[in-house]
C-alpha cells in the first residue's frame, strides 16, 4: 500500500544483557551467531536458553533474531512473552518493535496500541508519530492520520517523510489541492528528486491542468539525466493530449531509443504521434514495427490503412482496413474505416454493410448514422433507409443532420408519388 522506501526501518539490533550464569552458554552462542548474521543459529540458541530458564533478556534477543528472519508472527509472540515476564523493563526501543513486528504481520491495531506505548516512554518522537499515522492509514482513517501528521508537521515543517504519507492521506480523500501543495514543497526541500515532480505532474493532470504538469515534467527533463521511463511516457501522453504531437513524436522516439525491448504499445505510441504530426512515413515505419511487434493487434492495420487512405492508395488501405476487421471482428473501427474508403469509391452497398455492421457493434454517433443512412440513400435502398432514420431518430431525436435527411427522405417520396 504504501512506498517501500518509507516503511523499511532497521529494527532493533542491540542484544541484551546475559541471563543467569545456568544459561549463559546458549545466550552467548546466540549472540555470537545474531552478531554473524547467522539469524537462524541464533534463534535456536536463543530457544534452549528460554527452554531451560525463560528470561526477559532471552525473549527479547529471540524476537530481534525473528524480525531478522522476517518471521513477524514469531518475533511478536517472543516479544509478548518477554513483557509478561519483566513489562517494567520494556523500553520506548523495545516497545517500537513490537509495534514494526505487529505491523508487519497487518495487525494494525494492536501495532497502533505498541506506538503509542513507545511515545508515552519517549514524548514527541518523530518516528513514532509516523509510524502510528502509517497504522490509521492502513485502517483507513484518514483524518486521524491527517490530524497526527499534520502536529507532527508544526513540529517539523521540513520533514519529508511526514510530508509524503499527508500527500498520500490527501489523496484518498480526493484533496488534489493538498496533494499539489505538499508535491510541490517537497519539490521545494528535495530539487533533485524527480520522483516529487512525478507524483506533483500526475495530481496537476488530475486537476485538469495539463500545462502545469508538462512544465514541471520538462523541468525535471532538463535537471535529470537520468529522467525515468515513467517520467517520459507521462510527458509524451500529456504532449498528445495536449494536442502537440511532434514533441509527443520527440518524446515517444527518445523512448523508444533507450529502451532495450520497445513493447507494441510503446510503437503505437509514437505511431500515433507521428500520424498526428502528419509524419506519415516515419508514422508507417513505427506501426510496421509495432505489427512485428505483436502480430494479432489489429490497431497496427488499422493505421497503416489510414495512411494509405491519405496517400491515395485505395486498394492498400482497403487491404489493411480487412485484416484489422478480421483481427478483431468486436471492434467497429475496423468496419467504419472500411466503409469510409468503400465511400470514397461510390461502393454504396459495401459501405452500407460496414456502417450496419458497426452500428450493431455498438457504435451510434450522430455522424455514423448519417453516413449509412446516405450510404443507403444512394444505394436506393428506400426500405433500410426508412428503418435506419427511425433508428438514428429514436437515438439522437434533436440531431439536425439526421432531421434533414428524414426531410430529404420525405421529399423523394412526395416526388416519387407525383411523378406517377
Amino acid at each position: 500500500m504504501l512506498d517501500k522506501g518509507t516503511i523499511v526501518k532497521t529494527i532493533i539490533c542491540c542484544i541484551c544483557l546475559l541471563g543467569p550464569a545456568w544459561s549463559k552458554d546458549n545466550l552467548e552462542m546466540g549472540n555470537e551467531s545474531f552478531a554473524k548474521g547467522d539469524f537462524n543459529k541464533a534463534a535456536a540458541h536463543y530457544r534452549k536458553a528460554i527452554e531451560s530458564k525463560p528470561t526477559f533478556a532471552a525473549y527479547v534477543n529471540l524476537g530481534h533474531s525473528y524480525m531478522r528472519l522476517e518471521r513477524w508472527n514469531d518475533a511478536s509472540m517472543a516479544y509478548e512473552a518477554a513483557i509478561r515476564i519483566e513489562e517494567e523493563s520494556v523500553t520506548a526501543e523495545l516497545w517500537q518493535a513490537i509495534g514494526q513486528a505487529r505491523y508487519r504481520n497487518k495487525k494494525y491495531e494492536k501495532a497502533m496500541y505498541a506506538f503509542f506505548k513507545a511515545s508515552s516512554l519517549k514524548p514527541k518522537s518523530t518516528e513514532d508519530d509516523i509510524w502510528i499515522a502509517r497504522c490509521m492509514i492502513e485502517l483507513e482513517q484518514w483524518i486521524q492520520a491527517q490530524s497526527v501528521l499534520l502536529d507532527q508537521l508544526q513540529r517539523e515543517p521540513k520533514n519529508s517523510s511526514v510530508l509524503e504519507l499527508l500527500a498520500y492521506v490527501f489523496e484518498q480523500q480526493d484533496n488534489w489541492s493538498g496533494v499539489i501543495a505538499i508535491y510541490r514543497e517537497l519539490s521545494d526541500i528535495s530539487p533533485g528528486r524527480t520522483a516529487y515532480r512525478i507524483a506533483l505532474a500526475k495530481a496537476l493532470t488530475v486537476q485538469d491542468k495539463n500545462q502545469q504538469a508538462i512544465d514541471v515534467l520538462e523541468f525535471a527533463w532538463r535537471i535529470d539525466a537520468s529522467f525515468s521511463e515513467q517520467s517520459d511516457r507521462l510527458l509524451a501522453d500529456l504532449y498528445l493530449t495536449e494536442d502537440m504531437p511532434q514533441e509527443a513524436a520527440a518524446c515517444y522516439a527518445r523512448l523508444v531509443t533507450i529502451l532495450k525491448n520497445p513493447s507494441f504499445e510503446d510503437y503505437y505510441r509514437l505511431g500515433l504521434a507521428y500520424y498526428q504530426a502528419k509524419e506519415l512515413t516515419s508514422a508507417q515505419d513505427a506501426f510496421i514495427n509495432m505489427q512485428q511487434e505483436k502480430l494479432t493487434d489489429f490497431k497496427a492495420d488499422l493505421y497503416l490503412g489510414h495512411i494509405e487512405g491519405e496517400k491515395g492508395n485505395l486498394d492498400k488501405a482497403k487491404f489493411h482496413y480487412m485484416a484489422a476487421a478480421e483481427k478483431n471482428p468486436s471492434s467497429a473501427e475496423s468496419f467504419v474505416a472500411l466503409a469510409d474508403l468503400q465511400m470514397k469509391s461510390k461502393n454504396y452497398a459495401g459501405a452500407a454493410a460496414n456502417f450496419a455492421k458497426a452500428v450493431k457493434l455498438g457504435d451510434k454517433r450522430p455522424q455514423l448514422y448519417y453516413n449509412y443512412i446516405l450510404a443507403l440513400m444512394n444505394n436506393n435502398d428506400e426500405t433500410r433507409v426508412k428503418e435506419a432514420l427511425k433508428e438514428a431518430l429514436a437515438e439522437h431525436p434533436s440531431d439536425t443532420q439526421l432531421i434533414r435527411l428524414l426531410d430529404r427522405h420525405i421529399a423523394h417520396i412526395i416526388s416519387k408519388q407525383v411523378d406517377i
